[in-house]
Formats: structure tokens, C-alpha cells, sequence
């Protein structure tokens, strides 16, 4: 049954993401205890939240080690998105990556009540990336 777009609007909690290769071995994407939002409103707009649980504060003179860490532990973008059976599609329009200014990601959805799986194949393009979502 294709989801509708009640099924995907409001607040979802970041319950756990993850790398998983043919043989079904996982790798934690951030860590052991990942945190993150995603919001879907009604009039097609999105935005999403993620990082490590454990990412730490950097000093108040941050040094550019701490700045590329705090970088590469969070992750955000906001867009338009569109849903078409059970694939969103997420149309970037800001993020704190520029690179993905301009692109689209679409994720599958396993839609579970409460959860939400998404999946789609990894930057890597052999292993699948997956995440779970739990509604806030």
C-alpha cells in the first residue's frame, strides 16, 4: 500500500542510522547514540537534523580542528519534498554541507505506525544506507 502524505507530516525523532553492506553487517553512521529531527510540513516543506550524541563542545577560540569536527559530527538541510508511492523525494535548497545545495535525495520508506525506515543506497553507492525515525 503507497503512503500518503498524512503518514510523513510533522515531527519524526532520530532513533538510529546506519551503513549495512550484502552480507547484512552494519556500521554506525553516527555513533552508538545518534540524535536528530525531521519535520514535514503540509505545504511541502522539510527539513532534517542529524549528528552524533557524543559530539563534543568545542573550545570558546575554537581551533579549526575543533571547527572541522564540529562539522563532520552534525548534518543539516531544508528543501521542498514530494512523495510518489513509498519514496520521498527531498529537493535540498539549504544545507550546512553547500555541496548538496541543488540535489535531491530520495529515500524509500518502510513506514511502520510509529517508525519510519528510510533506505537508499549510501554516498558509496555498494552499501545501503539506512534511517529509522520515530514520531515525536
Amino acid at each position: 500500500m503507497s503512503l500518503s502524505r498524512d503518514d510523513l507530516i510533522g515531527v519524526w525523532t532520530l532513533e538510529d542510522t546506519y551503513a549495512e553492506d550484502d552480507d547484512g553487517n552494519r556500521t554506525p553512521a553516527l555513533g552508538d547514540d545518534p540524535i536528530g529531527r525531521i519535520m514535514y510540513t503540509a505545504d511541502g516543506y522539510m527539513t532534517a537534523m542529524t549528528g552524533r550524541g557524543d559530539r563534543q563542545l568545542p573550545a570558546t577560540d575554537a581551533s579549526e580542528a575543533d571547527k572541522a569536527a564540529a562539522f563532520d559530527s552534525y548534518m543539516t538541510y531544508a528543501g521542498r519534498w514530494t512523495l510518489r508511492d513509498n519514496v520521498v523525494t527531498h529537493q535540498i535548497e539549504y544545507a550546512t554541507n553547500p555541496n548538496w545545495i541543488g540535489t535531491a535525495r530520495d529515500r524509500a520508506i518502510d513506514h511502520q505506525g510509529d517508525r519510519m525506515v528510510f533506505s537508499g543506497l549510501a554516498a558509496d553507492g555498494v552499501t545501503r544506507g539506512v534511517i529509522v525515525w520515530r514520531r515525536a
